[in-house]
């Protein structure tokens, strides 16, 4: 539990020179973040301030990030500090990202009916940093992820919320959660709870993607109403407050594509700064079973990387990433198909993956039907942009000097250059200099296009819908003869298809 302070450590004055020593620009992954205020007290009653919330978020990321990565991330402010009973801090929801925003942070959008709401994707240190200097306590997400284009994905993940009613506690939580337990295993799958740092305790389980949002909240419907007719005397699935006391609510709406949930690892902006911390059966099982805090997780999660223990919550996202990537055997078949053509075999002998961070796959690529895009600005030794088309397993890449054309009558020279891995599509940051290619790399846009021609080695026409600069429609003709020129093709803007 963290020390309280003395009012002397905190309440008085303060000289321009102690404000200053209180302020620093750290450095996380070549990002520079100004850190100020670090001796704010953000939770009077055990005296933590924002220095020692920052240093928490940095302790726990590599097994935060896991279950937030590629996630729209609601965040919970209180930008004075919670408060105290007698005088609660003032607390805010932030969904929109608003102009102080860094441009280096990764953004996912939702769009709605009448407006579109731009989201953090905190998928790195510098980002979940960036968050705790803003006193962003709180991050809250939902069960699915942005795709690599930026379309939400189906939830690879199924959330109940056991939240006591009065009279009732978190014992009686951890009794719904056994019972809930032996159900969802039942159905196949592997629930894991983690104490949610309020009242409550939250089960998740990894699902395989194949379902929508809908379906798998109307499955937690279910299964939330079969216990409550299980067990009438201790469970309720009805959110009316008037049918919860002495009874825990089984809240399945969590499910939906427009909820949220606190995040694993997330402080809570409760008087005490607790954590919606994953805990094992072992500990659900203890009659003193309680809510753990900030220095509690930190022990915890220091044990984590000595190999002392493991994180109670690595299956999350185990079986999810396992999914994503080939199978050996699946590989080996193709490997051994004699027709399969490595695309990437020029890519890899261009570079090193131990000395790059760009994508470097072992494998080669396997046929893809996906239609995404990515123009990536290449700082390089000289300035150009990559302009990238998903098409046969890879991204077929030309180099455009001059950028993208942004005039009907002007067109563009594009070189084609050697086919990239579709991880690339989400590739940002520093080549090194003495690497091919080396320099700075961002993505001006990306997202999802309509094909409507493709002629290998001829000429290409799409229309492409981006995340960023909106929906162009371009022409790719080649114009090439030999030598050197036979990559060289134009690159026209057209006007759009009506």
């Amino acid at each position: 539990m963290p020390r309280k302070r003395g009012k002397s450590g905190h309440m008085g004055a303060k000289s321009d020179s102690q404000k200053a020593s209180a302020d620093q620009v750290v450095s996380i992954d070549q990002h520079r973040i100004k850190l100020t205020n670090l001796d704010k007290v953000m939770y009077p009653e055990t005296g933590t301030t924002k220095g020692e919330v920052i240093a928490y978020y940095a302790a726990v990321a590599d097994v935060m990030i896991p279950h937030i990565r590629n996630r729209a991330a609601t965040r919970k402010r209180w930008v004075h500090g919670v408060g105290t009973e007698k005088k609660p801090g003032m607390m805010f929801f932030q969904k929109n990202l608003d102009d102080s925003t860094p441009s280096w942070v990764r953004r996912g959008t939702i769009q709605h009916k009448d407006h579109s709401n731009e989201y953090p994707l905190v998928n790195d240190l510098a980002t979940l940093t960036w968050l705790a200097q803003i006193a962003a306590l709180e991050i809250h997400v939902p069960q699915w992820q942005f795709g690599r284009t930026g379309i939400q994905r189906n939830p690879d993940r199924l959330v109940l919320d056991l939240d006591p009613g009065p009279g009732m506690g978190l014992t009686d939580c951890a009794e719904v959660a056994r019972l809930a337990r032996d159900i969802l295993k039942g159905m196949g799958l592997d629930p894991m709870p983690v104490t949610s740092g309020s009242k409550g305790i939250h089960l998740y389980a990894a699902l395989d993607g194949k379902q929508t949002s809908e379906q798998v909240s109307a499955v937690a419907h279910e299964l939330a109403r079969a216990m409550e007719a299980d067990h009438p005397d201790l469970i309720v699935s009805d959110m009316k407050k008037s049918l919860r006391e002495e009874r825990i609510l089984v809240d399945w709406s969590q499910n939906s594509a427009n909820k949220t949930t606190v995040a694993p690892y997330s402080l809570r902006g409760r008087m005490r700064p607790t954590v919606a911390a994953p805990r094992t059966w072992r500990e659900l099982a203890s009659k003193n079973l309680a809510q753990l805090d900030l220095e509690e997780v930190t022990k915890r999660v220091q044990r984590y990387s000595k190999g002392e223990t493991g994180d109670p919550l690595a299956g999350l996202t185990a079986g999810h990433l396992q999914q994503l990537e080939p199978t050996p055997e699946h590989m080996a078949e193709f490997l051994a198909t004699p027709a399969a053509k490595d695309r990437l075999e020029k890519y890899r002998s261009m570079r090193n993956a131990e000395k790059t961070p760009e994508p470097v796959p072992f494998a080669r690529a396997t046929k893809s039907t996906g239609q995404s895009f990515v123009i990536q600005e290449h700082h390089a030794s000289r300035l150009h942009w990559d302009f990238r088309l998903e098409h046969d397993g890879v991204l077929v890449s030309w180099a455009l000097p001059k950028g993208v054309p942004v005039e009907y009558a002007k067109n563009h020279l594009a070189v084609q250059t050697e086919d990239h891995p579709l991880e690339y599509g989400t590739f940002e940051g520093d080549i090194p200099k003495d690497e091919y290619g080396g320099g700075h790399v961002d993505i001006w846009d990306a997202g999802t296009f309509e094909l409507e021609k493709w002629r290998d080695g001829a000429e290409v026409i799409a229309t492409l819908h981006g995340e960023k600069h909106g929906t162009h429609r371009y022409a790719l003709i080649h114009t090439g003869g030999d030598g050197r020129a036979a990559n060289n093709w134009l690159i026209h803007l057209m006007k759009p298809d009506r």
